[in-house]
């Protein structure tokens, strides 16, 4: 009589059962019962020989184990996804050695699946649960040679820096009730990499942002470094002189030892910001640097100190920050332009530079950043809208600074600018504001040069320098309300522009048109801090002393205005105001006068 099966020993097995997340991984040698049933047992051993070596030396180096064997084939577990595909490639390729010392009628090919989620891990180390099945069946979809993955699992890696995926569709899986989505998963470099149609003439330098490593390895850091990084990218982000790269983009270097070519290669990034952090729930010390990915040199590093309840409900220190990191590129990327001869230098540095030497205002910059801009439109086979749209800015502030015998011809050349700029690109709404800018100041054609700005904020609602001079027209016309909406927008649209002077100094003059001195006149002297050479800032700051009562201090600022624009008188102002015709012009030209400007 045969004895009752004993089932003691399986609930022993299943007292010690848990649920985790892991990856589970299966493996086998295709077409085995032909290879594993010849009479030479050359192959069988190979292949043993070849388990036992990913046993004890593949499977540690990528944080996992092997489960169980089963003749042909492997079933193994891996804490991480990333580790499991670099495994599974690793498998392959290492399984072509072991094939070079094997006739070509018996090479050993592999066909490998994964899947992650939680698994039952009983007392024995074995594996349950329906991801395990799941593994299984993507292994039988697989061909010779190949690795078949699950959605989660391509979920948790980084598209083309860990592989390449081909998407199989939604599958029909042998004993599993729904449908799973599959993905055939390649090396990377595999497939030839699609390239943007972007123009060169257009392009800003590209920035990216690594989400920063916690000095202490606990988890519980490593949340902080994503939400540091993301906060660093969106204030970033609000340069209209920077392309950002996504922190979706960047998460995939989390964590990971890569180079800066790498980085820079994969990211089509010129810059690099990465840095560490140490600290607590209570305060955060990040150490950060940025660096060029062309020289590899770090061109700035700094530290943030900050309490972190403080620094995420408060994030002046955060912008502050990008500031100074903006900053630094185009130090860097002037310092370059005027060490180098100029047919040497990119497009996006030959921009970049002719922006940071037009906004000095010194007179030897200002030509230099006109020879750049010419180089640039020059070097452009095709659409230069953005370097043209520039061009005319130029014409526009060299009239302004006095900087130019003949008004007229500026006009002529601004507006041939964005004419042309416009004709290839009629959206263009860097070209647009530009022209509103050439029609106002220049042309005093306030109506066209307002359906302009009108029309640039149709295209970008939230573009800052459009906000700022259609602010600015709205001032020269009297509507002091209107100007300051516009302008005060731009100051929030544009909180680290390396130029802020400049917003700061056509704010302070909408400020004046709407009567309120007191904010005029704090905007001018924050403006001035940043750069006394910008006349018209001087111009506001004397109105608005002068009306604040403060006659004394008016007279100063109008002499310090007069050595910076010597020569300069009440009837040249008005003469080449757009507000002249309008009763705000006139009051404006009286208040210079009684400051001490010569009539």
């Amino acid at each position: 009589m045969q004895a009752a099966p004993d089932h003691r020993k399986h609930v022993r097995l299943f007292e010690k059962w848990e649920s985790r997340q892991k990856v589970i991984l299966f493996a086998d040698v295709v077409g085995s019962a032909r290879l594993f049933k010849t009479d030479d047992d050359e192959v069988i051993r190979a292949w043993l020989s070849f388990v036992e070596y990913l046993k004890e030396r593949l499977l540690p180096d990528h944080q996992g184990r092997l489960v169980k064997t089963m003749g042909d084939g492997i079933l193994a577990e891996i804490a991480d996804a990333t580790e499991a595909v670099r495994f599974a490639m690793r498998l392959s390729s290492e399984l072509e050695q072991v094939n070079s010392h094997l006739p070509p009628d018996h090479r050993l090919l592999v066909r490998i699946g994964i899947d992650t989620g939680d698994v039952i891990t009983t007392g024995d180390d074995d594996l349950y649960g329906s991801h395990v099945n799941i593994a299984a069946r993507l292994m039988a979809l697989a061909r010779p040679g190949e690795i078949v993955a699950s959605a989660g699992v391509r979920d948790a890696l980084a598209s083309e820096l860990d592989a390449e995926f081909e998407d199989m569709g939604d599958c029909h899986l042998k004993n599993v009730a729904e449908l799973v989505r599959a993905f055939r998963v390649h090396p990377v470099g595999t497939h030839p990499n699609i390239v943007p149609m972007l123009r060169s003439e257009d392009l800003f330098p590209t920035i990216a942002v690594i989400p920063f490593t916690p000095r202490s390895r606990s988890r519980d850091h490593y949340a902080l470094g994503e939400v540091l990084a993301e906060e660093l990218i969106v204030a970033l982000s609000r340069s209209t002189e920077l392309s950002v790269i996504s922190r979706l983009s960047t998460t995939g270097f989390r964590h990971r030892n890569t180079s800066l070519p790498e980085i820079s290669r994969t990211l089509k990034a010129d810059f690099v910001l990465s840095g560490a952090y140490s600290g607590d729930e209570k305060r955060v010390i990040l150490d950060v640097e940025l660096a060029d990915a062309r020289s590899g040199r770090v061109i700035w590093s700094d530290r943030l100190s900050e309490e972190v309840p403080a620094l995420l409900s408060d994030t002046s220190a955060i912008y502050q920050f990008a500031k100074n990191c903006q900053a630094a590129i185009i130090r860097s990327e002037v310092q370059r332009a005027l060490s180098r001869p100029m047919q040497t230098l990119d497009a996006y540095s030959l921009l970049m530079s002719a922006i940071g030497l037009i906004y000095r205002l010194s007179r030897r910059h200002f030509e230099y950043a006109a020879q750049m801009l010419d180089e640039l439109i020059s070097r452009s086979s095709s659409q230069p809208a953005t370097a043209l749209a520039w061009k005319a800015k130029w014409h526009v502030l060299a009239v302004q600074q006095g900087w130019t015998a003949s008004p007229g011809r500026e006009t002529a050349l601004a507006l041939n600018c964005t004419q042309t700029a416009l004709d290839l690109d009629p959206t263009n709404v860097t070209a647009l504001v530009s022209e509103g800018f050439a029609l106002t100041n220049l042309a005093h054609q306030l109506d066209k040069a307002e359906r302009r700005y009108n029309m640039a904020l149709e295209y970008n609602p939230n573009y800052p320098m459009g906000r700022l001079l259609r602010g600015t027209l709205f001032a020269f016309r009297g509507q002091g309300d209107e100007a300051m909406r516009d302008t005060e927008l731009a100051l929030h649209l544009s909180p680290i522009d390396p130029y802020r002077y400049f917003y700061l100094s056509l704010a302070a003059s909408a400020c004046i048109a709407a009567e309120n001195y007191e904010r005029a006149l704090e905007l001018a002297d924050r403006s001035l801090r940043s750069n006394r050479a910008h006349t018209s800032t001087l111009r506001a700051k004397a109105v608005a002393e002068m009306r604040l009562g403060k006659s004394s201090e008016a007279q100063k600022t109008v002499r310090e205005l007069l050595e910076r624009q010597p020569g300069l008188t009440v009837s040249d102002w008005l003469k080449n105001s757009p507000s002249a015709p309008f009763q705000i012009g006139k009051d404006f030209a009286e208040t210079l006068s009684l400051a001490g400007l010569p009539p």
